[in-house]
């Protein structure tokens, strides 16, 4: 009954879908994996409980649960941990409502599957998970072939829905090295995407170029630009920097070398060495302050999304640090008050509710006002015609 009571709030309401398409806002989001494959229900139900408590004090707009894949064939660069194959991410994503009160985007790797089974699997995550927002992933390799479903088959498949959105995946690294993912970004535009989700940042400089040859590509075309959530993630171990960089991420050496210069040498045993983490942390509000700086005035929406994909306790308090950091980075630079609200989950409370809730209140009492005044104005025409006829 408390699920259907969320499911029927945000059905009415504002949702994640639209706060993605709105470009006069930044969105922030917080990202995570499912579970395992195989994982029972209820452990299930509890990662994602324990997942929500922890991000509670976060204003997240919404989640992000990722479609994790093997990706074989992407890069030379063996994989640092073996692949094991996750939940269904549009089933874990549909237990965040009742958690937390916010919705997910949720990312699919279209390829995967054949067209017909992106449509059951979409039609499953829109009417029975009641999703909105969604990620498209294409193929990890151009030098592969796959038999399954496409990118614009797949968007056309979403445009199509009346209530859902999707975005896709941006990546300055591949700019960098085909100096053309402006023009993938435009094309995905053109198939329906209304927002991007980058790769992990490290380093400003290629993030900077490609938003700003995507906005000046906008001009010349004449079209809005989408807007752009910028990904950052926290490291503090090899193995962590080793997965990112296996996931395409460009991290610079001297990155490495300062993040891994900041460890501690007379740690007590037990101990967990805080220092290479925070000097990640430190590293990413670098930059990010520099690619604030150097996107000033191309009118490109941003948002942040910071995601917390590690097992290791250092880097999962240091991704909700991160994640406040940038939040208040970005909304400070808007040159405008700020505050955050919150609102209890419990009695059906939702981060989407609130300013439907005002405005509804205003309507009643608009409605009451009317009412009355509609009232009086009877009783004081029928006094008034018996006084005439007095």
């Amino acid at each position: 009954e408390r699920q259907n009571h969320i499911k029927t709030i945000f059905n009415m309401s504002h949702t994640l879908k639209e706060q993605l398409e709105d470009s006069t806002v930044p969105t922030f989001l917080f990202g995570c994996t499912p579970p395992r494959d195989g994982t029972e229900e209820d452990k299930a139900m509890q990662s994602c409980s324990k997942f929500s408590a922890r991000s509670a004090a976060l204003a997240t707009d919404g989640f992000i649960v990722y479609d994790i894949q093997d990706e074989a064939g992407r890069t030379s660069i063996a994989r640092p941990f073996p692949f094991r194959k996750t939940l269904d991410p549009s089933w874990y994503g549909s237990l965040f409502p009742t958690q937390s009160g916010k919705q997910t985007v949720v990312y699919k790797c279209v390829v995967e599957s054949s067209l017909d089974g992106f449509k059951k699997w979409f039609a499953k995550a829109t009417t029975t998970f009641n999703h909105n927002s969604f990620v498209l992933v294409g193929a990890p390799t151009s030098s592969r072939e796959y038999s399954g479903c496409t990118m614009k088959d797949a968007a056309a498949v979403i445009k199509a829905h009346p209530t859902a959105t999707f975005g896709c995946v941006a990546i300055a690294e591949r700019h960098t090295k085909k100096n053309n993912e402006h023009k993938n970004m435009m094309r995905k535009q053109n198939y329906g995407a209304k927002y991007f989700i980058t790769q992990g940042i490290f380093t400003a400089a290629p993030i900077i170029r490609l938003i700003k040859d995507y906005a000046e590509l906008c001009r010349e075309l004449d079209v809005q630009p989408a807007k752009i959530i910028l990904t950052f993630a926290p490291c503090g171990r090899e193995k962590t920097m080793n997965f990112i960089k296996w996931l395409g991420m460009n991290v610079p050496k001297a990155v490495i070398d300062r993040i891994f210069a900041a460890k501690t040498s007379d740690l007590k045993e037990g101990e967990r060495d805080l220092g290479p983490v925070k000097e990640s942390c430190a590293i990413i509000m670098e930059v990010f302050q520099e690619v604030l700086a150097g996107i000033t005035g191309v009118n490109v929406p941003i948002g942040i999304n910071v995601e917390s994909l590690s097992i290791f306790r250092e880097e999962i308090d240091a991704a909700h640090t991160l994640f406040q950091s940038l939040q208040s980075a970005l909304l400070n630079s808007r040159g405008r008050p700020w505050s955050i609200k919150w609102y209890d989950v419990g009695r059906g409370g939702n981060a989407y509710s609130d300013l439907v809730i005002v405005e509804k209140e205003r309507e009643k009492a608009i409605k009451e006002v009317a009412v009355a005044a509609l009232l009086a104005g009877a009783f004081g025409f029928f006094v008034g015609r018996r006084g005439l006829r007095l």
